[in-house]
């Protein structure tokens, strides 16, 4: 028995020490600090509070601290509730893993249960047992010393595919028949979609009520994921408030993995594909991903990949919506909703990742040729009438810039002659703008230094201004 105490001691101070320190590092992880969500809307980083002038965490909104029905014990929240380890883990568990249920997690992460519960979307992780913290290692869910600004930021999350699928025996050779050179990530091709609730209205979550139109699936948006500049899946969340629109997009772990993966054709146009994005903007410019339908009150999207094209500020559009009802209003399936009469948004985010390049677009089929970098000032701002300033700097190598003023909604073309009147380049093709003030980018690459002039042209007007390149 005396030697067995040194052993003893050696155990107890494993557990105490161990949850001190799992205890410290939980005060600096995502699931204590919350920040998140704060990091996406505040107005500290740009986000939807400049335009709403609305805390996190004013009236009922209570976003950081937002949690389940129940905690693990299965009592309901208090009031002046604090995230801890009983949202996970049951008292008196001694924290041992199979007194976790699943149930806790989806509690909070709601588009899992979405994908898994209400959409019921497969996936081989889960058919073949697995649960959250097979994959989530200690350090993604409690945290290290290191305060993350989001799950997303590089090192925030560990977890990958190829933490476990890294030798033949757990993952196919792809060398013989993958063309893309460890370009895309393998969520890109394997998993089944992305969910989203469309169009959240914040007059009522603001009142504590969580509303949006309803939950769209069956599609998988496609960016360049900063953290390993992979082609990666992303979504996007929509909202209004007071008339105002607003659009976040970020890379997107979804959890509807298949094994046997997509085709070429299911992302390739010019491979014979039929992807309805890519079409649609190859034929509009544009990329209409969400249309209100007003016969029915419902929302169409599109279906299959949706590459987010370099050009996105100005080509994807979607209908944002506004509910009809008193905030107060009970949450139940509604169709008491309507357009707010915008399809571009007030102010948008991406973080964590870009948006397809030029170069990548051509590999899907894209034509690249109604691909343009114009910018819109955010805001309200509409200017009185049409307007084409002077190119910015003049003159200018490698690329400059050209402001122009729409009183209104227009189908905008703006080209660049040579000094005899032959066309040199066409920055806008007969694109759809909306009232606002827009800035184009000029990048000539292969034009020799002279005297050029760039002529815009509406369905109203005609303007033109000279500008000189000098390489």
């Amino acid at each position: 028995m005396k030697n067995f105490r040194p052993l003893l001691i050696a155990i107890l101070c494993f557990f105490v020490y161990g949850t001190i320190f799992s205890q410290a590092d939980f005060n600096t992880s995502l699931h204590k600090t919350r920040a998140g969500k704060n990091f996406w809307y505040g107005k500290a980083n740009g986000g939807f509070e400049q335009l709403t002038n609305v805390a996190i965490d004013s009236g009922g909104m209570g976003c950081t601290k937002c949690h389940g029905p129940l905690d693990a014990d299965g009592v309901a929240y208090p009031v002046d509730y604090t995230p801890g380890c009983v949202d996970c883990h049951p008292t008196n568990s001694a924290f041992n893993p199979d007194s976790i249920k699943v149930d806790q997690c989806l509690g909070c992460h709601s588009r899992q249960k979405t994908e898994a519960v209400t959409l019921g979307y497969t996936d081989v992780h889960r058919t073949a047992g697995f649960k959250c913290w097979d994959c989530h290692t200690s350090a993604d869910m409690h945290g290290t010393s290191t305060v993350y600004n989001s799950m997303l930021e590089p090192g925030a999350i560990t977890v990958d595919c190829d933490n476990c699928h890294n030798s033949p025996a757990t993952l196919p050779d792809h060398s013989s028949y993958d063309p893309h050179g460890g370009k895309i990530h393998c969520t890109a091709c394997h998993a089944k979609t992305v969910a989203s609730c469309y169009s959240c209205h914040l007059e009522s979550q603001i009142v504590g009520k969580k509303r949006a139109k309803q939950t769209l699936h069956n599609f998988v948006m496609l960016v360049n994921r900063t953290k390993d500049n992979k082609v990666y899946p992303a979504t996007f969340q929509s909202l209004t408030f007071q008339g105002n629109a607003w659009a976040a997009f970020g890379p997107f772990t979804s959890h509807t993995i298949d094994s046997t993966g997509r085709k070429c054709v299911d992302c390739h146009q010019n491979f014979g594909g039929n992807i309805p994005a890519i079409a649609e903007y190859n034929a509009t410019g544009e990329i209409y991903f969400a249309k209100w339908n007003a016969l029915d009150s419902t929302i169409t999207a599109k279906t299959g990949i949706v590459p987010i094209p370099a050009d996105y500020q100005r080509s994807l559009k979607m209908d944002y919506l506004t509910y009809n009802g008193a905030p107060t209003d009970p949450v139940v399936p509604s169709k008491n909703w309507s357009p707010i009469g915008k399809s571009s948004p007030d102010g948008h985010q991406m973080f964590f990742a870009t948006p397809l390049t030029k170069y990548q677009m051509s590999k899907l089929g894209f034509d690249t040729t109604l691909t343009t970098d114009v910018r819109s000032k955010q805001g309200n701002q509409v200017p009185e009438k049409f307007e084409l300033l002077q190119n910015y700097p003049n003159p200018f190598n490698p690329s400059t810039s050209i402001e122009f003023h729409l009183p209104k909604a227009s189908l905008v073309t703006l080209t660049v002659y040579d000094v005899i009147g032959h066309e040199v380049g066409k920055i806008l093709k007969n694109q759809s703008l909306p009232a606002g003030i827009h800035t184009a980018t000029f990048s000539p690459a292969n034009l020799p230094s002279g005297l050029y002039f760039y002529k815009l042209e509406t369905n109203n007007m005609t303007f033109s201004r000279k500008m000189l390149l000098m390489k």
